[in-house]
């Protein structure tokens, strides 16, 4: 069968060598008998010689206890220090699984990244939940693009993170630095967080082409923080029941347990992960054994010297049988375990050497429509692959030259035994087999992801198209309907100086009512098309000095401010990234606004203000007017949206629904905080310059 390539983990092969001692337990009792003298007819000479000979078997009984006491001390050192290894090693086991486990889920969202792109705030959130599901070890999942973190997973209590340039952090810039050289996965710590406690960071860096059929290059960074305290709960090392004092060492510093434990001769083993090594250690809760002769006094084995040493040897070899059938037994259940998690594997693993499958599991024989995996056995990779493929697919495997080599996921189109063809995100790396170099690669079925992506785009370029028709439609429409209000207002004023004299006061009024009537229409038209035109019709970003844009804005006020008595003051305003048209009717919208809705009898008093906050600076432009109510704070950036009970209000409901479109279109955010008869505070942010 196909399985049969896989060599069982070889750090297990050396257990079949454990000693016995029942050669040494027959060679001293063959020696003890050897040793009788025969009886002599002389009773002296018999005594004499008894006495000798008796002194002699008691020397070299004396001395074979002696003997084997040291040898049974070292045989119980042993076994404890072997018991103490396999404990040690499920503990490596746990620790080692629980660790990976989450530094991987980095590799699961990176992959997702790269095959998509930049996912929204909604996607990554649904994505973080599955993979993070109910790790308490995981502090915190993030997706920084560039240099900026974007997305936090779970974002309460990490808002503050959000925004977070990594080349303005000095701690954590060069590890993200070497990540982002390097290409691969990068663990730094154990080292002290932020938030308190001890934790591991794991960053692994998304490389795709910046545009379709590009070269690759780096695109985002996706981060995983795991508290080292609960990791370690999780994987039983604090249990009551371990009966071991542990200590774990990484680059010489001990960063869990006592130091002083690496003085007493410990048990080590090796935690691997990716991106390091820690390595732990162990002695039993109680100490090793003391020396032999505390532990078994000559005067109690000189007269039971046989006999203990038989019932000594005898029970430690019937333990050490008992204990290596153990290890055997556990060593075949490892080795099924490790079979059975490649054959139920959800994703298709192949193992191929120079060019020819070696093995396949039983997902990669349901992908390519093979009965059983020897279909599959000793099958050239090629012949699996579209030929639109095959140059691609040899360059990477030519890059595979070492164990640890690595090819990212890459989608390819496979040809399945029936014929069909599907998609498939292949990633690779170099293992050895049997001495020889192989590659491991593992494949998942994106079909249908594939075609639900087609479809989705589809639509998407659908609804595009529909949003330029209405935009365009809205821009028509605000545009042709000046000339026809114009031309009633035109009308109606003509009507009203030539029959003015002659109508009553209520005929006057109501020729100013259509008048008013027809310059709302025209302002509404007007702003419902620079609405529509904040995106459409924006320029690129460049660098702009708000100071300027805001006292050119001013200037256009001035006629208000010396009437309303008002004044406006500004800290000193940094350069934003921004688009300057846009700008300054963010900041006439926002003054028009604050003016509106000044206090009667109280000079209007503005104040613009910014502080910086990670990739953005964030304003405020405060007034000291109406203030506004609560119930209306969530609704007054809607299309439409006036403050209900306002007589003096003349605004189009248009004002601050445009601001709220330019500050998106800048990638930032804009709300308000407020009180009645306290003033407002609009805060937004820009990008910085």
């Amino acid at each position: 069968m196909a399985t049969s390539c896989i060599p069982a983990p070889c750090f297990v092969h050396g257990l079949y060598a454990l000693p016995t001692h029942s050669k040494l337990l027959s060679s001293l009792q063959d020696k003890a008998v050897n040793a009788m003298p025969a009886e002599n007819p002389s009773t002296s000479l018999t005594t004499l010689k008894a006495l000798a000979v008796a002194s002699l078997v008691t020397i070299a009984a004396a001395a074979a206890v002696i003997w084997i006491a040291v040898s049974q001390h070292e045989r119980q050192l042993q076994s404890l220090r072997t018991e103490t290894v396999e404990r040690l090693g499920r503990i490596r086991a746990n620790i080692e699984s629980t660790l990976n486990g989450s530094l991987t889920l980095t590799q699961g969202v990176a992959a997702t990244i790269h095959a998509h792109g930049q996912l929204t705030d909604a996607e990554f959130a649904t994505i973080a939940e599955q993979l993070v599901g109910s790790r308490r070890d995981v502090r915190n999942l993030g997706v920084a693009y560039g240099t900026v973190l974007r997305q936090v997973y779970p974002r309460l209590g990490n808002e503050s993170a959000i925004g977070l340039d990594y080349r303005q952090n000095p701690k954590q810039w060069p590890k993200v630095e070497q990540t982002i050289q390097s290409g691969k996965t990068v663990v730094d710590g154990p080292l002290p967080l932020v938030q308190g406690g001890i934790g591991v960071i794991s960053r692994t860096p998304v490389v795709r082409p910046s545009t379709p059929g590009g070269p690759a290059s780096y695109f985002a960074l996706v981060s995983i923080v795991i508290d080292l305290s609960t990791l370690l709960d999780q994987a039983g090392i604090s249990a009551p029941d371990v009966g071991l004092n542990l200590a774990i060492q990484t680059n010489g510093q001990v960063f869990h347990g006592d130091s002083k434990l690496l003085e007493q001769n410990p048990v080590e083993l090796d935690i691997s992960f990716p991106g390091g090594v820690w390595r732990i250690y162990a002695v039993p809760a109680s100490g090793w054994p003391s020396d032999w002769w505390r532990q078994d006094p000559v005067i109690s084995m000189i007269g039971l010297a046989l006999i203990l040493a038989v019932a000594a040897t005898s029970f430690y070899a019937a333990f050490a049988w008992r204990h290596r059938t153990r290890l055997y037994e556990s060593l075949r259940e490892s080795e099924s375990r490790y079979r059975h998690l490649l054959d139920t594997a959800p994703a298709a693993i192949v193992l191929h050497r120079q060019g020819r499958i070696i093995f396949s599991n039983r997902e990669a024989v349901r992908l390519m429509a093979a009965h059983d995996p020897e279909d599959l056995l000793d099958r050239p990779v090629l012949d699996l692959l579209h030929p639109d493929y095959h140059s691609v697919v040899t360059d990477r495997l030519a890059a595979l030259k070492a164990p640890g080599d690595e090819a990212p996921p890459l989608r390819q189109k496979l040809i399945t035994l029936d014929g069909r063809v599907i998609d498939a995100d292949i990633a690779s790396s170099a293992v050895m087999i049997g001495g020889e170099l192989a590659v491991l690669a593992i494949a998942i079925d994106t079909t249908r992801s594939v075609r639900a992506e087609a479809q989705r785009q589809a639509i998407l370029d659908d609804l595009q198209r529909s949003n330029d028709e209405l935009r365009q439609f809205t821009s028509a429409a605000s545009h042709d309907l000046q000339e026809p209000l114009r031309q009633v207002a035109t009308y109606v004023q003509m009507l009203e100086r030539r029959y003015g004299p002659v109508l009553d006061q209520d005929g006057r009024d109501f020729i100013q009512y259509a008048v008013d009537g027809v310059i709302h229409m025209r302002r509404l038209l007007h702003d419902l098309g620079l609405y529509a035109q904040v995106k459409a019709a924006g320029a690129p970003l460049k660098r702009l000095e708000i100071g300027p844009i805001l006292d050119r804005v001013r200037e256009s006020h001035d006629d208000q401010l010396r009437r309303l008595g008002g004044r406006i003051d500004h800290d000193p305003l940094p350069p934003v990234m921004g688009d300057e048209g846009q700008i300054q009717q963010l900041l006439n919208n926002l003054l028009d606004n604050a003016l509106r809705y000044s206090r009667i009898g109280v000079p209007p008093r503005i104040n613009v203000s910014a502080i910086r906050q990670g990739a953005f600076w964030l304003f405020r432009f405060r007034d000291n007017g109406i203030g506004i109510a609560p119930e209306y704070q969530s609704s007054i950036f809607d299309v439409f949206t006036r403050l209900h009970g306002i007589s003096q209000s003349q605004g189009t409901g248009f004002g601050l629904a445009i601001c709220r479109r330019i500050v998106e279109r800048h990638g930032g955010q804009i709300w308000v905080e407020s009180e009645p008869d306290q003033g407002s505070t609009f805060l937004f942010t820009l990008p910085t310059a």
